[in-house]
């Protein structure tokens, strides 16, 4: 008898094995080829060669990926660098395990011409998100004492279109294109990035708890994440196909063409500012920056420590 339950046993535990770590991940927004990496490694088996028995969770509209780390409905999630600092310091710490924008990727859509700094739309009508990702223009906007009005709103190019708003707040990689692809040329378009507001946007983001309770588990996420990206650069076609095939699967209004150009724009800023090639680190001087802007305007209690806000050396 013992032997058969042995024998049971050392046939079960190959299949026991195949059964990797269970990691539920969840993007900040719905599919997209913002996120094309963690698709490509779940597809390719990235994550499975790493033992990692991994499912995608995307977000709702009313539910955010924020909120979801939160209530433990997932494990590991993205987020814009800014949020993950704010929501660090108030909810929950958290630890960077991947930074995977290295540029900020905001631009200000305006109806005027020449419009080369934030100053020259003083005391005019700018769109903004309800959902938050325009600290920047509102610090800039404290400080110079510009008066702006922000109309918070779901999408930009409606009231830009009807000329409710002289401008609008817009992504490189989402609203910018939107416009282009809607045949709207604006009279000028303003990149922060060039104008000393270049800061780190997308990361992957986890609890400091969890980040202890499985460390292991963390770097094997985010070296697999890693080795997605790097294949998305150089595939883009196939690429295109996977996020294609969950844009479809989510019922997503887009495009492939939509997508080409998001995907261009996503892999562009994740290119390192010193180094050209993607570095997947989070810099700590644009760090720092960062963390003494958002201190100084009360959007953080407390200045972050760069050690612990990346677990530690890893």
């Amino acid at each position: 008898m013992k032997k058969y339950l042995f024998l049971i046993f050392c046939l079960s535990a190959p299949l026991f094995q195949c059964f990797g770590q269970q990691i539920t991940f969840t993007p900040q927004w719905t599919p997209q080829s913002q996120f094309a990496g963690y698709y490509a490694a779940l597809e390719n088996g990235y994550y499975a060669e790493e033992g990692l028995d991994v499912k995608i969770e995307h977000p709702t509209t009313s539910y955010s990926s924020m909120n979801m780390l939160k209530d433990g409905t997932s494990d590991i999630i993205t987020s814009e660098l800014i949020q993950a600092m704010m929501t660090s310091d108030d909810k929950i710490k958290l630890v960077n395990l991947l930074q995977t924008t290295q540029h900020s990727t905001l631009v200000l859509v305006s109806r005027a011409e020449n419009v080369t700094k934030l100053a020259d739309l003083a005391g005019c009508r700018i769109g903004t998100w309800k959902v938050g990702f325009s600290e920047i223009p509102h610090m800039i906007d404290e400080e110079q004492h510009l008066d702006i009005e922000w109309v918070k709103l779901l999408n930009s190019l409606n009231l830009y279109i009807a000329g409710a708003i002289d401008a609008t707040l817009a992504k490189s990689y989402n609203e910018l294109i939107l416009f282009s692809m809607a045949g709207i040329t604006p009279g000028s378009v303003l990149h922060f990035s060039e104008h000393g507001y270049d800061f780190p946007e997308d990361g992957l983001y986890v609890s400091e708890d969890y980040y202890k309770k499985n460390p292991e588990n963390c770097r094997k996420f985010a070296e697999a994440s890693r080795k997605g990206w790097e294949w998305v650069r150089n595939n883009r076609e196939q690429a295109l196909e996977i996020v294609m095939k969950y844009v479809k699967e989510a019922n997503v209004p887009t495009n492939r063409y939509n997508q080409k150009w998001m995907l261009d724009a996503i892999l562009e800023a994740q290119e390192d500012v010193k180094g050209g090639k993607p570095s997947y680190k989070l810099d700590e001087d644009a760090f720092n920056q960062l963390n003494e802007a958002l201190k100084k305007y009360g959007y953080i209690s407390r200045e972050a420590v760069y050690e612990r806000f990346i677990g530690g050396e890893r």
